[in-house]
């Protein structure tokens, strides 16, 4: 699969990490989540896949413990304080 190889040789040219929804934009991250496994588990740690488009503050959380990941990317996840 074309993903698998941009990973392996996105990794071995020091990219750190890849942005991705996992798939179709009109459709939900945790529609996703499979994808975004297969990602997560083919990187291995070699680079950091971001899961993002759709994470909210609301389920920020949720696709974190999900993915088993550490960093989402999201718009207006942490309210700022004035």
């Amino acid at each position: 699969e074309r993903q698998f190889e941009a990973i392996d040789w996105l990794a071995a040219h020091g990219v750190d990490r890849i942005l991705t929804h996992g798939g179709p934009a009109d459709q939900t991250i945790e529609e996703h989540f499979p994808r975004l496994k297969e990602l997560i588990d083919y990187a291995d740690g070699r680079l950091i896949i971001l899961p993002g488009g759709g994470v909210t503050a609301a389920n920020a959380a949720h696709v974190a413990k999900e993915l088993n990941v550490s960093e989402v990317h999201g718009t207006k996840i942490v309210e700022l304080q004035p």
